[in-house]
């Protein structure tokens, strides 16, 4: 069995408004480093896996810019969907493709869009992952997180009993998955050494993969197989009009909601890592890492003088920001827009986009 990695870049990212917009989301900024996160998350996967071996998924929207900011990728090593679709489509595109080089392959899919502090113990996680769904190919395969706030913006799971113990390693079978808690809930779920954060860092057979596609969602299967035998055929303009044409048809559907939840339970296991991880959801969340990272409850990066303010994060481009007596806000200024936003309520930028769409303002998305 070869293993394989698959970095998941086709995300919009549009909590992190107005740096990040549906023509250049968030994994293709530098928010935390002098490197943006989709480089970031490349460099740290090639620790694990042969550079050959780790390939690019995303749509044709945002293809041309990964290539130019990760250019030692070769060019078959992108897998390009023809279209935006959810995860469940993007994943069996990817599978098919990947299947036709190596029936036998082993795949972890990552996001472009994390930051991962602990790079060592993430290089170890995979390593331990794909061990064990050689160990158990029938299995889906997850590494969580170790939780280090009462986050309530990502989805969670618990752990159930041990399975096995791979390179010291324990392999938890998965007890269930739960949804985006309340704070309450979330306050209860780190007190526990049961609970992981979801970060959706799957491993898997290929060939299983396919078959449980197959099986729980038989019309995106037959579908997404019918534009993997016209890919095999040749490029010509006609053919990629089909592929395109068949591609938008198919249902827009999660990974999670198309698949695993309709998994024997027993057929899913996760190992638990402590990665110093965040998703880099909102403003708020990149405030917290930076001010870890820094020391600091101040954060800004442009022109910005300040007197009196804390718990700030400020990002500016070529104009002068100055603050005054300011506490737990966030400003960030790009050439079009600026937000100016309450640190705790920063998860709220998607209302606000809801409502540029619903008064037609699309041109600041």
């Amino acid at each position: 069995m070869s293993n394989y990695a698959v970095i998941m870049a086709g995300g919009t990212g549009t909590r992190l408004w107005p740096m990040s917009r549906t023509a250049k989301p968030k994994q293709f900024h530098k928010l935390v480093s002098d490197k943006t996160l989709i480089q970031e998350t490349y460099d740290r996967v090639k620790k694990a896996i042969p550079a050959d071996n780790i390939f690019i998924s995303t749509n044709t929207k945002y293809g041309e810019e990964i290539k130019r900011q990760l250019p030692d990728v070769q060019s078959e090593n992108f897998i390009i969907e023809p279209a935006k679709k959810n995860t469940a489509p993007a994943l069996l595109y990817l599978a098919a493709e990947i299947y036709r080089k190596d029936k036998d392959a082993v795949i972890a899919t990552l996001a472009s869009d994390h930051v991962v502090q602990n790079v060592d113990v993430f290089s170890n996680s995979l390593k331990t992952a794909f061990k064990t769904a050689e160990k158990y190919p029938d299995h889906l395969i997850l590494v969580g997180i170790n939780p280090t706030r009462p986050d309530t913006g990502l989805g969670y799971i618990k752990m159930g009993s041990v399975r096995t113990e791979i390179d010291k390693e324990r392999i938890f079978e998965v007890d269930k998955f739960l949804e985006k808690p309340d704070l309450k809930m979330a306050e209860k779920y780190l007190q526990s050494w049961e609970y992981l954060w979801n970060a959706a860092y799957y491993f898997f057979s290929v060939k299983q993969l396919l078959g449980w596609f197959k099986e729980f969602v038989p019309k995106t299967y037959k579908t997404i197989m019918e534009i993997d035998k016209l890919k095999v055929q040749g490029g010509n303009g006609a053919t990629q009009t089909k592929i395109k044409e068949l591609f938008q048809k198919v249902e827009d559907e999660q990974f999670e909601t198309a698949v695993i939840e309709k998994l024997d339970p027993k057929k899913v296991l996760v190992i638990p890592a402590d990665l110093g991880w965040s998703d880099i959801g909102n403003w708020g969340t990149l405030h917290d890492v930076l001010s870890e990272n820094y020391s600091s409850s101040m954060i800004s990066k442009g022109h910005h003088l300040d007197v009196g303010s804390e718990g700030c994060l400020v990002y500016g481009g070529d104009k002068m920001i100055a603050t005054i007596g300011l506490k737990d806000v966030i400003i960030i200024d790009t050439p079009d827009a600026i937000l100016v936003a309450n640190k705790n309520k920063s998860q709220d930028v998607k209302k606000l986009l809801d409502k540029f769409k619903e008064e037609g303002k699309h041109l600041y998305l």
